[in-house]
């Protein structure tokens, strides 16, 4: 019972965190999420406890990746493997084999999530080159001398 109540306590404030990422594209929510949690799925059953870790990370940055925006691929990716990986290994020493899937997808949702969101200030830059230098036309002044 302890380490339930102690597991919603700690999965609340993630869950808060949702007000906070509403600008940020659902897309990229679920897909850290459900890679996180998928990956930790099919590790469990290919590697035990070591490849639910390593799978939940891959799954979370495959899913982050996958679904994030063009500029933020790369953030969304760390994010939701780091996300993921750590739900993993804290639903796991809280709730056992349940809670290491909910964790790997609640933490590859977050982590993508704040993952994306850092990489937006990141916008496109178009530099313009000018070689040479611009010729400009004077109009040429007469002065007729009586």
């Amino acid at each position: 019972m302890l380490k339930k109540t102690i597991t919603l306590s700690l999965l609340l404030p993630l869950l808060g965190l949702s007000p906070a990422m509403a600008g940020e594209t659902l897309n990229t929510i679920i897909g850290g999420g459900a890679g996180g949690a998928a990956g930790a799925l099919l590790g469990k059953q290919m590697a035990g406890d070591t490849g639910a870790l390593v799978g939940a990370a891959l799954g979370g940055a495959a899913g982050g990746a996958a679904t994030a925006n063009r500029g933020n691929k790369n953030e969304a990716a760390l994010g939701g493997a780091v996300g993921a990986l750590g739900g993993a290994a804290l639903g796991k020493n809280l709730a056992g084999d349940s809670g290491q899937l909910i964790g790997a997808g609640v933490g590859g949702a977050a982590g993508s999530a704040l993952g994306a969101k850092s990489g937006d200030g990141h916008r496109e830059v178009v530099h313009h080159h000018h070689y040479g230098k611009k010729k400009r036309w004077k109009k040429k002044r007469r002065r007729w001398d009586d």
